[in-house]
């Protein structure tokens, strides 16, 4: 009688044999990786006015916290966060990316961008944070993306 490791063996053997089984194999797993990484991927904005201030914006439990935003792993990072960044600000400069925080796991991935701002606009939405009393508004994750975007 045959052993069981050896039948295993031996199927696997037949079926990754097949360069189309291996090809859909590795396609699909690509695209579970890249589904992953769209889930668990965000955008944080460290935006300064000429003041020093920082723009915050409050949770839904009222926390005061940076913009933050849920990337989607389809489309260019890059672009995403332009285009958000626009729909905050309308009239900014281009966002610099800073820091690329975290690895691929359940905490996910933080690109944290940066951007001065040269006039002052008013929000509607957010709020602009004293340079002295901003560190201690915000929570200690975004107090230490805020250490790094410096």
């Amino acid at each position: 009688m045959r052993r069981k490791e050896q039948i295993f063996d031996d199927w696997s053997g037949w079926f990754f044999r097949s360069p189309f089984r291996r090809r859909t194999i590795i396609r699909s797993w690509r695209v579970l990786l890249r589904v992953q990484r769209a889930t668990l991927a965000s955008a944080v904005l460290v935006v300064r006015r000429p003041d020093g201030s920082l723009l915050a914006f409050a949770s839904s439990s009222g926390r005061l916290g940076l913009p933050r935003k849920e990337l989607d792993g389809w489309r260019p990072i890059g672009a995403q966060v332009e285009e958000w960044f626009d729909q905050i600000m309308r009239q900014a400069p281009k966002p610099k990316l800073q820091a690329i925080d975290g690895t691929p796991g359940r905490k996910g991935v933080i690109f944290l961008y940066s951007a001065d701002m040269d006039a002052s606009p008013s929000l509607a939405d957010g709020m602009w944070l004293d340079a002295d009393l901003a560190p201690s508004a915000l929570s200690a994750g975004d107090r230490r993306l805020l250490l790094m975007s410096q």
